[in-house]
């Protein structure tokens, strides 16, 4: 089924306030369940997000599906990554986490451009979360942060686990949406072309 994202157009001012509700949640969701085994994994950079991965792969799904507009996702992304600037979510504390979240707002969004139907949606929440590491990582190299030498021999198994848990994630969103939101009339207006 497609979502019809390029009939649609650009995201507007509803849309916004929208996105920003829902950026603002996953944020809460990073940092409340994603933050637990930070004290406990200070070894082992980022995997603190296994946590809250599903949780947050249904909340970035639904963004991304809720508002079949061009922009919408990578909107989330810079207002994510901007609320996680002051946080050791994606990193120590630093204004470098903004790049990320162009990074990977961009690749979601020419992800769906290449195909936009719900079973793309769940695919690529995996593979943008999975992205997410080595995007990280090169921000890191790139701002001269601390943890690229305990990160970089981790990259393929926690891309591997981002994945499996982003596609998790997208799949428990589309669930939420098919059972529950698609009622909502809030939700038909939200994805409609108005």
């Amino acid at each position: 089924m497609s979502t019809g994202r390029s009939r649609i157009g650009w995201i507007n001012l509803k849309d916004s306030v929208f996105i920003a509700v829902l950026a603002g949640l996953s944020f809460i969701v990073e940092n409340s369940l994603g933050l637990i085994l930070l004290p406990l994994t200070s070894s082992i950079p980022l995997i603190g997000g296994t946590l809250s991965a599903i949780p947050d792969g249904a909340i970035i799904f639904l963004g991304a599906y809720l508002v079949p507009r061009r922009g919408a996702i990578f909107l989330f992304a810079i207002i994510l990554l901007s609320l996680s600037i002051v946080t050791p979510g994606f990193g120590p504390p630093g204004i470098y986490k903004i790049v990320i979240g162009v990074a990977l707002g961009l690749l979601f969004e020419i992800l769906l451009l290449v195909r936009d139907t719900t079973a793309a949606h769940i695919i690529i929440t995996g593979v943008v979360f999975s992205a997410s590491i080595p995007v990280t990582y090169f921000a890191w190299v790139w701002f001269g942060l601390p943890g690229v030498t305990l990160l970089r021999p981790k990259l393929p198994i926690l891309m591997g686990i981002y994945l499996i848990e982003g596609i998790l994630g997208a799949l428990l969103g589309n669930y939420l949406y098919r059972s529950r939101l698609s009622q909502l009339s809030a939700v038909r207006r939200i994805r409609s072309v108005s």
